[in-house]
């Protein structure tokens, strides 16, 4: 009689009791929920290939990662120990494939529960070419000047080629690569430093070392500077003759590195009559030679002869 009282007291309200017990447990499904908390960050995904083909298609470099659990357990979690990533292995020729991006943990992310791990994008689409390899030349790229006065007069990179590897149609346009920029701007001597290489996109590698080493030689410039009206001057003339009339002025040709060419004066430049060959009053033709130049160098001036009349002096 008991276990029959007992039973129908079970029984009774029945649908009630279910309903009661399900609202129940939503309840705590809904507690549950609402006490967990969300954690983003993004990871690098690691792509893998299998041997001789390469991803020739663009894809996300990092992947969105979505943590949720308990906020004093998701919080320490470092985010290097989730890893993303895709293993194209399986496939064995070139095509268009869909992969699934598959989320691992490790280190501080072991062992943490309730914890729910979400990566967005879920699934990624890649286009597998063969492998190729091509060897191709480094640029540097210069941007602006040396100082005044000063030239970049050799430039030296090496290596001065490289090899580069990556899908087919993407390393069939490279023909160059191009250093990071380099800076000539106010230089006034030879210098040398390590440039990075700088590749046309991210599916193209190098073989090697992805830097070279540029040398650059700056030296003065070397300039050359007419000047006109260059006053003759009479040499080695004997005191009791001089000429009829004053030598008409002619013009000198200099060059020299180009600050000392900048700096020479009007007054520092003569061209001298040599009248060491006068005796007596008469008519001459004379050689001229130029007065030397402080810092630079005659390299022409003219005439080189000059048609005068000398007479006594009267002394």
């Amino acid at each position: 009689m008991r276990g029959k009282r007992l039973a129908r007291s079970l029984l009774a309200d029945l649908p009630v009791k279910v309903i009661c017990l399900t609202a129940a447990v939503i309840l705590l499904l809904f507690h549950r929920v609402t006490t967990l908390t969300e954690r983003f960050f993004s990871v690098p995904l690691d792509v893998s290939t299998p041997s001789g083909l390469a991803v020739a298609s663009a894809f996300p470099k990092t992947v969105r990662i979505t943590l949720r659990g308990a906020e004093e357990s998701i919080f320490p979690i470092l985010e290097e120990d989730v890893e993303a990533s895709v293993n194209l292995d399986a496939h064995r020729s070139a095509g268009v494939y869909r992969a699934e991006v598959k989320v691992a943990r490790k280190g501080t992310a072991q062992n943490i529960e309730p914890l729910e791990i979400n990566v967005e994008p879920q699934e990624i689409n890649f286009t597998l070419e063969p492998l190729v390899e091509r060897r191709v030349s480094v640029v540097p790229d210069l941007r602006g000047s040396p100082a005044y006065g000063y030239e970049m007069v050799q430039s030296v990179v090496s290596p001065p080629s490289v090899v580069i590897r990556g899908a087919k149609s993407r390393v069939q346009g490279v023909n160059a690569l191009s250093t990071e920029e380099i800076d000539l701007t106010g230089r006034t001597s030879s210098f040398a430093s390590k440039v990075k290489l700088i590749l046309p996109n991210t599916l193209v590698r190098i073989a090697g070392d992805a830097s070279a080493e540029f040398r650059g030689t700056i030296q003065e410039s070397v300039v050359a500077r007419q000047l006109d009206s260059v006053p003759v001057l009479p040499m080695d003339l004997s005191s009791h003759l001089v000429l009829k009339a004053a030598p008409a002025a002619g013009s000198m040709k200099i060059q020299g590195a180009q600050l000392a060419v900048d700096g020479v004066r009007a007054d520092q430049v003569h061209l001298l009559l040599d009248c060491s060959v006068v005796r007596r009053p008469g008519q001459y033709v004379l050689h001229l030679r130029p007065e030397a130049v402080p810092n630079a160098t005659v390299v022409d001036w003219t005439p080189r002869e000059l048609s005068v009349d000398v007479v006594a002096s009267g002394k």
